[in-house]
């Protein structure tokens, strides 16, 4: 019987792998979408490509629910008509896409870039020691690091070649968006670097809310380094500038 069926073609092995990996697959990003669990960290590696796009965070349910109100903004430094360096006010991207939720009936969530750029930013930062992180800390708003530049500097600090294309992969990001964000705000500047805060608040346990004497909330704050500009395409400027000018 074996003899009949004789040895399987290239298309039945091909077949046969796709569907192993698919299925593997499907039940890695099963287990990582599920509440926090014994697998959740082990299958990371293998789906760490759907952040942070398609990650299902539970924030607002047991065991991790929303604890901290985060926001993120923007600065930049330019030089103005003298040569000189100056810095612009700080920008507030956060309430700028909070202006979706209030006194509006009806949301739009493709704007809420900020929450999960913060995420993906807090996630590449968690590996880090003290020494790589500093790298990302420092940065001269006159003459910041190129991209090259910082990370030849991550990888002689020890990180690992993944992790500095992931670090970076987010902060190339935050420097796009923070340079169109300018750009929307501040047209005409000469800008030379900029530079992102993301700021946490913690939300105070439901328990203590109705206690009379007011709640301290004491925020954290992160500042990052100075970077090179980063421009998106025209048609991205322009979405940024027309979301500016609706929701500011």
């Amino acid at each position: 019987m074996l003899a009949r069926m004789g040895r399987p073609s290239l298309r039945d092995v091909f077949v046969a792998a796709v569907v192993l990996a698919g299925g593997w697959q499907l039940v890695a990003v099963t287990s990582a979408a599920l509440p926090p669990n014994r697998y959740s960290e082990a299958t990371e590696p293998m789906t760490g490509y759907l952040t942070p796009y398609f990650t299902q965070n539970w924030r607002l349910f047991a065991p991790n629910p929303v604890a901290e109100d985060r926001s993120m903004r923007f600065q930049a430094s330019y030089r103005d008509e003298s040569g000189e360096i100056e810095q612009t006010k700080w920008i507030d991207w956060t309430a700028v896409e909070l202006d979706l939720v209030h006194h509006r009936v009806v949301g739009n969530r493709g704007g809420y870039v900020t929450s999960k750029l913060i995420e993906a930013l807090s996630s590449a930062w968690r590996p880090l020691d003290g020494s790589q992180r500093n790298v990302l800390l420092d940065g001269s708003d006159t003459a910041p690091p190129s991209w090259g530049d910082l990370a030849d500097q991550l990888e002689a600090a020890g990180a690992a070649a993944g992790t500095t294309r992931s670090v970076l992969r987010y902060e190339s990001a935050a420097a796009r968006l923070a340079t169109d964000v300018i750009a929307a705000r501040f047209p005409d500047l000469d800008v030379v670097a900029v530079r992102y805060s993301v700021q946490l608040v913690p939300v105070p346990r439901y328990e203590l809310r109705d206690i009379d004497q007011p709640i301290t909330r004491t925020p954290r704050e992160r500042l990052s380094g100075w970077r090179k500009p980063v421009e998106g395409s025209p048609a991205e400027r322009r979405v940024v500038a027309d979301f500016d000018e609706r929701h500011r």
